[in-house]
């Protein structure tokens, strides 16, 4: 006997439905999305119903129960809370159900308030870095909140021993990551008289030196990237358009993300970055990097929300800018498409510094290109290939 339920909506999130439908059709998602997400409201809403709920009653918690439950009865779809996110967003915008409950509360929500005030005005970070050392510290403020210490209170050999703990558990990279934030809120606290003295030195080192590889990427892979992109489709145009820009202008993912179409003047063929430290510089356009830009906006389809100034959309729901990792996500997949290893953005940077050492140009001008503060970062991303460096390198006094 079939013992599935009727797959009409019941229970209290029935008046949502036409409304969720609406929703998920402006921010572009296609019809079969369209009803397998009004397929998850129908599930939930029948959840709440045969237990008494009603929808202002809904939150993670219930959410985390109908998983369970479906899990329980060897279900094999709805079967993860994260299927209920974009749900629980929607009903959470037009006041349904109550906002998401802040994991940050009392004098840790007050901290970092104040923390990322002073990384904003003080440091000038952009969005992306200000979220990567809230997360530290968050985790930082409730290891001291869970063994009683105070702020005021931190040693050397708290912050020393929390260190070595984080590094036991993480990666060599999460652990530097970790390293570089916590010297910043030492800073902060410092600077704003928690404690008398910065404990910023107190911090350990990682261990791990940086690998210079050889880049091996050159002008006849980037072709071959470039072959590896459907110009015949939207999705085609615009990540021909994205490795242009990465491998001509040298830009970071996150830059490339950030660009919008007002950042392009086309007179004076320029273009507006904002880099790290909220830095904003002008580059050169090259012709084949604006040629690839004109084909995107002008022979593309693309579907862009309203307000969206972004240059770079995602051709999938929902709609609007591209995100960095989806920067990323565009190297790796057009170079696994076209055999290459798979490479991340940041490799075709490198690459980019490289060609211009083989062309010869000098660290000044490469510091430049790459706007570096220092030229032991740009000695770091131009490393070259083995047969240049002997052709560079003095032969040993005696050796054969």
């Amino acid at each position: 006997m079939n013992t599935r339920r009727s797959m009409g909506v019941a229970g209290p999130l029935v008046l949502y439905a036409k409304g969720f439908s609406e929703h998920l059709e402006e921010m572009g998602y296609a019809p079969d999305s369209v009803r397998w997400r009004l397929r998850q409201l129908r599930a939930l809403s029948r959840w709440l119903h045969d237990h008494h709920l009603a929808a202002k009653d809904l939150d993670a918690a219930c959410v985390d129960a109908l998983v369970a439950n479906r899990r329980a009865q060897g279900r094999t779809t709805l079967v993860a809370a994260a299927n209920f996110s974009v749900l629980l967003a929607y009903l959470r915008t037009i006041g349904v159900t109550p906002p998401e409950a802040s994991v940050k509360s009392g004098p840790i929500a007050e901290v970092l308030e104040r923390y990322r005030g002073y990384l904003t005005s003080e440091r000038g970070l952009v969005e992306s870095s200000i979220a990567v050392n809230l997360l530290v510290v968050e985790h930082f403020c409730s290891d001291t909140l869970r063994r009683n210490v105070g702020l005021a209170e931190l040693s050397t050999a708290e912050i020393t021993a929390y260190v070595a703990a984080v590094a036991a558990r993480s990666s060599a990279g999460w652990s530097k990551k970790t390293v570089s934030a916590l010297a910043s809120f030492l800073r902060f606290l410092h600077v704003t008289g928690v404690t008398a003295q910065s404990l910023a030195p107190a911090l350990p080192k990682v261990a791990g030196h940086r690998h210079n590889v050889p880049c091996e990427l050159d002008e006849h892979d980037f072709e071959r990237l470039l072959g590896g992109c459907d110009r015949s489709r939207d999705v085609g145009l615009r990540d021909y358009a994205i490795l242009m820009i990465l491998w001509r202008l040298g830009l970071r993912r996150g830059e490339v993300a950030g660009l919008r179409v007002d950042d392009i003047d086309w007179r004076r063929g320029q273009i507006t970055t904002r880099g790290k430290g909220n830095r904003h510089e002008l580059l050169p356009v090259p012709i084949d990097v604006g040629e690839a830009i004109v084909s995107y906006l002008q022979d593309g389809h693309r579907r862009v929300p309203p307000g969206c100034r972004a240059l770079f959309v995602q051709v999938r729901a929902p709609e609007g800018a591209m995100s960095p990792a989806g920067v990323g996500d565009v190297v790796a997949r057009v170079s696994r498409r076209v055999g290459l290893p798979a490479m991340g953005a940041h490799r075709l940077r490198h690459a980019a510094a490289t060609q211009l050492v083989r062309s010869g140009a000098s660290w000044p001008e490469i510091a430049q290109v790459m706007r570096h503060r220092t030229a032991a970062v740009t000695v770091s991303y131009a490393t070259v290939d083995s047969a240049l460096t002997r052709e560079l390198a003095r032969p040993w006094p005696g050796a054969r």
